[in-house]
């Protein structure tokens, strides 16, 4: 059987295969510790039940439009708007709102709308596995700008200057970023901004999906904050799956200019129409809470994060960084991988781990970065304990 081109040479997600491993092996009666999922493990908020159920209740079952429904593109362009202030005189409308199925739904089709064959894309390395593989849908060609441990896996306007030819047509900036917890400041994102208004025919795709899980002093920045000269050719992605711990709900959304997101509604509008209604209703009742609610969750992963942070570190074989925001911590297991090992990378790693310890984590070989490995700390403080200790151990012998 012949497949086209362009989902032929499509990778799996490398964290959704492993969590369906771990998954059956859990089915199977094994004790599993589950570090993989970028899946929040608090349950959605109250309000958003709720709200499902008087939808159920007002038999709101029909169709929606296809850019979403009239309350949640307001509420969206608000909250971005406050996180955004400094467009001043051009702030966000309703119109300029697309609800999609997912974040993961709005990069694909903010991709497939400005990029065609050869368009090269600039991506930070370590990245989020998928945006290459969006790229390559497009048929165009991702660029990495790489990063090091000791850069807090962030590039610099130098890197990013250098990585620019004449075939870049977009850069996609992710903070805090998934693998690494990287978070940019508001400096360090007007330095990248400078650069970026030397290049007038590049577009920003600035993924924010992990805006409220934030651990920095100064808080965190959104791209347009920092940089509001880019506005027009600047597209905000965002969504509720972090957030509002709502990931099977399916709530993301673009906020863009007209010109992108009348591009984005015709192609909507051929692929799912208008998401579900009834998650758009739970959008609705969440984006409605005050900020202090979600600081509960923010808090927790906090906590987490330190104790667990503290125990990773008593192994002198690998090195984390401290993460600034997101789940996830990013380990450079280059100290594991020395004599007779040096050829091996993550994926050896990991599936010795699976198998010898019952440690489910994800390899960083397809966040571009082979020598490390990502574990989430979405999970209770007592299987994160327990796992990151099994992790610590493991390299000592490995």
């Amino acid at each position: 059987m012949i497949f086209s081109k362009r989902v032929s040479g499509l990778q799996e997600s490398a964290t959704l295969k492993i969590n369906a491993i771990a998954n059956q092996l859990k089915l199977e009666g094994k004790t599993i510790i589950n570090l993989t999922a970028g899946e929040p493990d608090f349950p959605a908020f109250d309000e958003a039940k709720k709200a499902v159920i008087e939808a159920l209740e007002k038999n709101l079952s029909k169709y929606t439009p296809t850019p979403g429904v009239p309350e949640l593109r307001e509420l969206v362009a608000k909250k971005t708007n406050l996180q955004q202030p400094s467009l001043g005189a051009k702030p966000w409308k309703p119109s300029d709102v697309m609800v999609t199925n997912g974040g993961k739904q709005a990069l694909f089709d903010v991709i497939l709308t400005l990029i065609d064959q050869g368009d090269e894309v600039l991506i930070p390395a370590p990245f989020w596995l998928s945006y290459p593989e969006m790229v390559k849908v497009a048929e165009g060609v991702s660029v990495y700008i790489p990063s090091t441990f000791e850069s807090h896996y962030k590039i610099n306007s130098t890197d990013l200057k250098k990585s620019i030819t004449p075939q870049t047509k977009m850069l996609i900036i992710n903070s805090p970023c998934n693998p690494t917890g990287a978070t940019y400041s508001k400096s360090e994102l007007q330095d990248l901004g400078k650069v970026l208004e030397s290049f007038p025919k590049i577009w920003i795709v600035s993924d924010e999906i992990y805006d409220r899980i934030d651990y920095t002093s100064e808080g965190w920045i959104s791209f347009l904050e920092a940089c509001p000269q880019l506005r027009d050719r600047t597209i905000t992605v965002n969504g509720m799956s972090k957030s509002g711990a709502m990931t099977g709900w399916r709530v993301g959304w673009s906020v863009s200019p007209e010109s992108v997101t009348s591009k984005l509604n015709a192609l909507q509008g051929h692929s799912t129409s208008g998401i579900c209604s009834l998650s758009q209703a739970a959008a609705i009742a969440t984006l409605k809470l005050p900020p202090e609610r979600f600081e509960v969750q923010r808090k927790e992963y906090l906590n987490r994060r330190n104790l667990a942070l503290e125990l990773l570190r008593k192994s002198a074989k690998i090195r984390v960084d401290e993460p600034h925001g997101a789940f996830y911590f990013f380990i450079d297991l280059s100290g594991v991988f020395v004599g007779n090992k040096t050829e091996q990378d993550a994926n050896d790693f990991v599936q010795a781990l699976l198998k010898d310890e019952q440690v489910a984590v994800v390899s960083g070989v397809d966040f571009g970065a082979p020598k490390c490995i990502r574990i989430s700390f979405a999970t209770d403080l007592k299987t994160l304990l327990s796992g990151c200790q099994k992790i610590v151990d493991y390299c000592e012998k490995f």
